[in-house]
This record gives C-alpha cells, sequence and structure tokens, in this order.
C-alpha cells in the first residue's frame, strides 16, 4: 500500500507515457508490470532495457497520457486501490478519427470517457490538453477557435485546466508524417506568424477563462512572455503537490526538462517510441504508423518491457 512515509529518498514520478498511449493499448501490460513491481523501458542510446521498482516505496505518482483512457479505467481501479497518486493528461483536439488523428476516437466518445473519468479522480488531477494546434487550409484558427470554445463549455468544471502548444516539426520524427500527409490528402499544413498565434491563443485564453479553464503553454518559449498564462507543466511536482497534499512531505522532485519550454519534474516515462497505432500525424512518439503496427504486434502484456530488445541493462 503507497503511503508518503513508505517512499524512499529515491521515489521518482512516472510518466506513462510521453512515448505511447499505455492506457488506451497496453493496460493489460500495464496490470501486468504493476503486479510485479517492477517495469522495463527503453532509454536513449544503444537498444536495452533499464529496469526500475514501481512498488508503492519507489513511486510518488503516475503521470498517465492518453487520447483514449476508458480502456485503462478497470486497471486504474488497482492503482487507486494501492494508494498511488495519479495525475492524467487527457487530449482532445476534435480531430479524432480524421485523416489528422486516423484511430483516435471521436470527440463524442473522448469527451464521455474523460467525463467519466473526472468521477474516479478528482478533476483537479486531469489536465485537458488541446495539443497540438494543428493548422492547415483545412483546419485554419478559425476552426480551432470554435472547437476549443464547444470543447471548453462541455469539459468545463470536469479537469484542472488545459495546455496548448502548436505542432512541432521535429525533422526526422514529424516532418515525413506530415509531408505524407498533405500528399494524401491534398490538404496544406500552415504555419502561423507570431503575431497570428498571440492572436489565436489570446482568444483561446478568453475562452478559457469564460469557463474557468487556465490556460497553460507547453513547450512554446517564444511565447511564453507574451502572455499571462504560464508554462503546462505537464508532469509537475508542484501540480502533483497541490493535488495531494502530503507529497510536499517528500524531498520536492527537480525540473528536468524533456525539450525547450518543458517544465515538467524529474520522472521516468515507462514507454517505448514506435508502439503507439494511434496514427496521428504530428505525433513525435511514432515517426512511421506501418513500423508502428509492427511492434505492437510484438508486444507481450507479460513481459517486463513493452517491446524486447537485443542488449538490456538492468539497474
Amino acid at each position: 500500500m503507497w503511503t508518503v512515509k513508505s517512499l524512499r529518498r529515491s521515489a521518482l514520478g512516472v510518466s506513462a507515457s510521453r512515448r505511447t498511449d499505455i492506457p488506451a493499448l497496453f493496460p493489460a501490460w500495464f496490470a501486468a508490470r504493476l503486479a510485479a513491481g517492477v517495469v522495463e523501458y527503453i532509454p536513449a542510446g544503444p537498444p536495452r532495457t533499464v529496469r526500475r521498482s514501481i512498488s508503492p516505496e519507489d513511486v510518488t505518482h503516475f503521470t498517465f497520457w492518453s487520447k483514449w483512457p476508458r480502456p485503462f479505467f478497470r486497471v486504474l481501479d488497482q492503482v487507486r486501490t494501492m494508494g498511488y497518486p495519479v495525475l492524467w493528461n487527457v487530449t482532445i483536439t476534435g480531430l479524432g478519427g480524421s485523416p489528422v488523428e486516423p484511430r483516435v476516437p471521436t470527440t463524442e466518445k473522448a469527451v464521455a470517457a474523460l467525463l467519466e473519468l473526472s468521477t474516479i479522480v478528482s478533476p483537479g488531477a486531469i489536465q485537458w490538453r488541446y495539443d497540438p494546434i494543428f493548422v492547415s487550409q483545412r483546419y485554419p484558427a478559425t476552426h480551432h477557435e470554435a472547437t476549443f470554445r464547444g470543447l471548453a463549455e462541455r469539459l468545463a468544471g470536469h479537469v484542472d485546466r488545459v495546455a496548448v502548444s502548436f505542432v512541432t516539426r521535429f525533422a526526422r520524427r514529424v516532418m515525413p508524417n506530415l509531408q505524407r500527409y498533405e500528399e494524401t490528402t491534398g490538404d496544406v499544413i500552415t504555419d502561423l506568424s507570431s503575431t497570428q498565434r498571440l492572436d489565436l491563443l489570446t482568444r483561446l485564453e478568453q475562452i478559457g477563462r469564460d469557463n474557468g479553464l487556465r490556460l497553460t503553454l507547453c513547450c512554446e518559449p517564444a511565447l511564453q512572455g507574451l502572455l499571462s498564462c504560464p508554462s503546462a507543466g505537464c508532469n509537475n511536482w508542484e501540480w502533483a503537490c497541490r493535488v495531494y497534499p502530503g507529497l510536499a512531505a517528500h524531498r520536492a522532485l527537480p525540473t528536468r526538462p524533456t525539450r525547450e519550454g518543458c517544465t515538467c519534474s524529474q520522472e521516468f516515462d515507462i514507454g517505448v517510441y514506435d508502439t503507439c497505432t494511434l496514427g496521428c500525424v504530428y505525433s513525435y512518439g511514432t515517426c512511421n504508423a506501418d513500423k508502428a503496427r509492427q511492434m505492437f504486434q510484438l508486444s507481450d502484456p507479460e513481459a517486463p518491457c513493452i517491446l524486447p530488445v537485443s542488449h538490456p541493462r538492468r539497474l
């Protein structure tokens, strides 16, 4: 059973996951890891795994990231029964089922799942992510303003805040998918100028304020000082302590940015790149949909790591 008093000083937050959608795609695997108390993940560098404990004394909290949390609800009951603090980042952009997010559930299904989640954990433990803002000829700024307004009105009171950012064109992991999207759909992705971004964000911030939602920016350092909204901190120690005040008795986890403009706290991420089959064209987690489907087929719910690797290293 998890308690603050039983935490080791070395305990960290666990991210599940920036790299793949564990709640949507790997609930059985996570449940098996929870029962075993250990997990293996693949860090940067040569093919290898690192083994870490996820026993109650070694985990300050779990942060779950998902576009479709419903398959995880039964496992979430186990997590909560064991006493672990949990935070959720739930992405709903209104593009589920479109060519941009082809295998993400529709907005209606996603909203219903988030509303149900808010009855399981407190709304304060949930950050809605309208992220990234995918601007194109088919989905111009006016589309996003209208979509954001409709979602904000439905999610008000059920989430703590909303994080936004714009598509980041990572050359190796994102650009090929974006180019393929343009070729197959005939849509043209557009880059808003700084002035246009500020104008849109100012309007989104007001919509959020009208609905009792605080707008936050995720990894947008160039815009950070130009608006009143703070950084998102999607796995942030201060957020965890605000929702679970008892955590403040543990040592404060330092900030460990994953990229410029990030204010997330120290964690280890148990996901594996190129295993998400939801097909989002802007995702840095999966750079090739065909490869992701192949990797997903290789996954073993009983294995310590989502994917096997040839040269494991155990710590």
